[in-house]
């Protein structure tokens, strides 16, 4: 059997001809960009999130650039980030004009706590970007807490997290995306809430923030004129319809990935050289990522299986050429190690039961355990 690291919802017969009807409809409106379709989607994506503001943008990458354009930061200000993430993260602070920062993780965890960005916080902070790396968001709470005492501007990435809830003291359960100043949102096609192509959103409890986001995207344009020189950050029609669609499915998807997870933590468990992803209520699953000693063979070994995997991510940001090209080097060695030692397992909506009893007998096998 071979398994593939993912297959898109949009690829089963009954999406593929809805959404392939829907866009026929599109493509007979004349009316491709900033349409009804963009308009809904940021009504029914606002109500999702509590009634939370949005601006639909062509993708994650443009609402981070959008949200630290929306901080007006100066050169030399800083931006503190975590290392083991995205390279879009780091793009998007240097592109702002601004200092990244990076922070470690944890040692038993990919994702950074308020300890370790706290300790990277000084006078010249002027930002945090907070990341529920893999569709995690347990940490974001404390950090939000800590950025508010400080004064300090919260951007939570969420580009891997929409269905991820936190509780908090102040105010119950909260979706991913919600807690900070800022939050970005990335719909490609990987992620909990998918499209068929780029795209992505900015959302904020902040209306004036989505306002001048909402200018920004269609180049600064405000009452008929160029206000502000901005950007072509513009969620198409096609991309917004298929997320509108997506919406409707997306609890059903999050179960699905959950009670996947769920059973990789059950028959993975105490697996030599093997620690599995931690398991914190309201995570999302976007990613299952463990963490092998002999990541490399294990690979190999599932390859050989007809098990698909992927590498997140094979170099933090602080060893990428692009950073040291242009910052000195740091020492973050739970990032580092964590890259070295991390492979995400196929899970996605849809996958048979059968496929996830071929990765698991394959990672058992793979380890020993037989």
């Amino acid at each position: 059997m071979n398994v593939p690291f993912f297959r898109s919802p949009w690829q089963t017969p009954s999406n593929a001809d809805s959404l392939g009807a829907t866009f026929a409809h599109i493509l007979q409106s004349g009316q491709y960009i900033l349409g009804r379709a963009v308009h809904e989607f940021e009504r029914e994506l606002s109500a999702r999130l509590g009634a939370q503001p949005v601006a639909a943008l062509n993708s994650g990458t443009d609402a981070l650039v959008l949200a630290l354009r929306l901080l007006e930061l100066q050169p030399g200000d800083e931006v503190v980030l975590p290392s083991y993430t995205f390279f879009a993260c780091f793009e998007a602070v240097v592109r702002a004009g601004a200092v990244p920062v990076l922070c470690d993780s944890q040692a038993h965890d990919f994702l950074c706590s308020e300890k370790e960005v706290v300790a990277c916080m000084t006078a010249r902070t002027r930002a945090v970007m907070a990341v529920p790396l893999f569709g995690d968001a347990s940490a974001i709470p404390a950090i939000a807490r800590s950025c508010r005492a400080m004064g300090v501007p919260l951007i939570e990435d969420a580009a891997q997290a929409l269905g991820a809830r936190v509780h908090t003291e102040e105010r119950g359960w909260q979706q991913a995306g919600t807690l900070g100043d800022l939050g970005t949102l990335s719909f490609y096609p990987t992620k909990t809430l998918g499209a068929p192509g780029d795209a992505g959103a900015l959302t904020s409890r902040h209306a004036h923030f989505i306002d001048r986001a909402m200018s920004l995207r269609n180049h600064g344009l405000h009452a008929g004129c160029h206000s502000d020189v901005g950007y072509n950050s513009r969620m198409d029609e096609f991309q917004a319809a298929a997320l509108v669609q997506g919406l409707g499915q997306l609890d059903s998807w999050l179960d699905q990935r959950k009670s996947i997870a769920s059973r990789y933590l059950e028959g993975l468990a105490g697996l030599d050289g093997i620690s599995l992803p931690c398991h914190h209520e309201g995570h999302a699953w976007n990613y299952f990522v463990l963490r092998c000693t002999q990541r490399d063979r294990l690979r190999a070994a599932l390859a050989q299986a007809g098990v698909q995997t992927r590498i997140y991510y094979s170099a933090p940001i602080h060893r990428q050429p692009a950073y040291l090209k242009r910052f000195p080097g740091v020492h973050l060695p739970h990032a580092q190690a964590h890259a070295q030692q991390a492979l995400a397992l196929p899970l996605f909506p849809g996958m048979a039961e059968a496929e996830v009893d071929h990765v698991m007998k394959a990672v058992a096998l793979a380890s020993g355990r037989t």
